[in-house]
């Protein structure tokens, strides 16, 4: 999808000059930082949870059910930056391959 949203864009860098490498590392370079930021989203919407339910059920069982570790977060960073790492292989390969010319005339 951000290949062709971003064809002319990718024409432009290519006619300037940019070498395919670089526009592979231009499309990883995103997706790590869309995984890191996700990572960080996903961590503290389980902080939350963790906080509202360990809350709720002390008073039932008198120790926090959820419990989130420095591992537990440190895998999660990693794996959603893999994951989205992963998925954006294919993308920046087809985006480096782009003929300048032709993505300079896509609409």
């Amino acid at each position: 999808m951000s290949v062709s949203e971003r064809t002319k864009e990718i024409g432009i860098l290519r006619a300037l000059g940019a070498r395919r490498k670089d526009i592979r590392r231009l499309f990883t370079a995103e997706s790590v930082l869309i995984g890191l930021f996700s990572a960080a989203i996903a961590l503290v919407i389980a902080w939350a949870a963790q906080s509202g339910l360990n809350s709720m059920l002390y008073g039932i069982v008198k120790f926090n059910m959820v419990q989130i570790t420095p591992t537990n977060v440190i895998t999660t960073i990693i794996i959603a930056i893999v994951i989205s790492f992963i998925a954006a292989l294919l993308p920046a390969r087809r985006a480096s391959r782009l003929n300048p010319i032709d993505a300079l005339s896509a609409d």
